[in-house]
């Protein structure tokens, strides 16, 4: 059948772990300002010819769960959109923090199996003439980058452009060989499909794990980390239902400002900011972290005038600073730690990197759903990626895009995760976090903005 696609291995393991405690969905909360002279009417027009618009891939799509274990999605052809496309309205003042408990309680809602699985809210009464537009969307369809791809093309650059495409508009058709852009999900179908051809591969994994593990121990190089060998911290638990989301911003020209004076990365600035504000804020509430974090960070590893296509991303478990006091002190160590993350990987084909994010995002998989966590250590304390996404300011149909927020999802057993979008010369923050683990993520979020100042005065 032409109309079939099959998910990968490791879509349909994003399936199989969704519970209603661990749904694996992401999202983007994007912000906008009304056109002069526009308000109500003009929204609720908007929305209803938007409504009109047809659904393309993946949007069209909806499980076919005749085999089990061997899901298929298949083209919907009655698809319902008063169910997908929603409004809500929020009540006066339409304050930030309004906003982001309406999303938050949106967000922890599974999608239903039995349609297509995403859904649109436009946020209507913001203050200051702002309403916003949250968009979710399973995981096994889309992940945060492409969701940030999507918006930008579906945005213009132009404020008397009024021909702007509802997201859901998605490809055109599916894109050929291209596929999703390499995360998590895709790494390890990927890793599995290159298994199945290659000795090579094997070998290859072999070495980098022997290299993994002669660094850590016969050359006691501490900045290599290795899976399961993260502390237990209060945010390696399996997260409940309820979900707790808020964000903050940062000038990107201050983040490129302080990397630049201090001869580091972007990624090394961001790393920092959450590792000292998690450690203060444990560290207030009477229960310091002893060891260093652990973090799961996607980066691409390809090098400069590396003309191969596609990309090279493979998940590096970076270990962060011991140094708790000085914020230079720890964004240097946190430099090496990520260097020497790197240099592991050196010199060994895409298969077999890939192939070795593949285990590690599968023993947290595992450790979640065979309740391991008693017996095991977490793989990874907390998750923290960057997205670049558009520079110049985008408007929707003459409405002007104030800020675009990632929302992404939980991985297994870990109640934290940080991603980080930059829009307009702005990097918006967006931190999603298990509301039992973290029941008062704002004093999170408040640490990173005084951590981030304190490094912007002494870099």
């Amino acid at each position: 059948n032409g109309n079939m696609s099959k998910l990968s291995l490791v879509d349909t393991g994003f399936l199989m772990t969704e519970s209603p405690n661990s749904p694996k969905h992401v999202g983007v909360l994007q912000v906008w300002r009304l056109p002069k002279g526009k308000g109500s009417a003009w929204l609720r027009r908007m929305l209803a010819e938007m409504k009109q618009e047809e659904a393309g891939f993946p949007f069209d799509q909806k499980l076919d769960e005749k085999i089990p274990l061997q899901p298929e999605l298949v083209v919907d052809e009655k698809i319902d959109m008063d169910y997908h496309v929603r409004h809500t309205v929020l009540p006066q003042p339409g304050d930030d923090e309004q906003m982001w408990k309406t999303v938050s309680r949106l967000h922890a809602n599974m999608l239903d199996r039995q349609r297509p699985l995403w859904e649109f809210h436009l946020i209507e009464g913001l203050s200051d003439r702002r309403f916003a537009f949250y968009t979710k969307i399973h995981h096994s369809l889309a992940d945060g980058m492409t969701l940030s791809r999507w918006f930008s093309e579906s945005g213009s650059e132009d404020p008397a452009d009024v021909s702007n495409p509802a997201i859901w508009h998605g490809e055109k058709k599916r894109r050929q060989g291209k596929g999703r852009e390499p995360t998590y999900a895709n790494l390890i179908g990927e890793g599995i499909r290159v298994f199945g051809g290659g000795i090579r591969t094997a070998l290859d994994m072999t070495t980098l794990t022997m290299r993994l593990i002669n660094r850590r121990f016969f050359d006691k190089n501490r900045a290599i980390t290795l899976p399961l060998s993260a502390s237990k911290t209060p945010l390696n638990v399996v997260p409940g239902a309820a979900r707790y989301l808020t964000a903050t911003t940062f000038e990107l020209d201050d983040v490129k400002a302080i990397a630049r004076r201090q001869g580091v990365s972007i990624n090394d600035v961001l790393l920092t900011v959450c590792d000292l504000a998690i450690n203060r804020y444990f560290a207030e509430k009477d229960a310091p972290l002893k060891d260093p974090l652990v973090v799961y960070m996607p980066v691409n590893l390809r090098k400069k005038g590396d003309t191969e296509a596609g990309n090279l991303v493979s998940l590096l478990q970076v270990r962060l600073a011991s140094e708790k006091n000085d914020p230079l002190g720890a964004l240097h160590q946190i430099r090496e730690s990520s260097i020497a993350a790197r240099e592991v990987f050196s010199g060994f084909g895409k298969p077999a990197i890939q192939l070795y994010a593949l285990t590690v995002a599968l023993l947290s998989m595992f450790e979640e759903s065979l309740k391991l966590d008693k017996v095991l250590p977490p793989v990874q304390n907390l998750v923290i990626s960057n997205v670049p996404g558009p520079p110049k300011t985008l408007y929707f149909r003459g409405a002007e895009g104030l800020s675009a927020y990632p929302i992404s999802t939980l991985p297994p057993m870990t109640a934290l995760n940080v991603t980080a979008n930059s829009y307009a010369g702005v990097m918006h923050v967006g931190l999603v976090a298990g509301r039992t683990a973290i029941p008062d993520l704002d004093k999170l979020a408040a640490q990173m903005d005084s951590v981030f100042n304190e490094l912007l005065e002494r870099a």
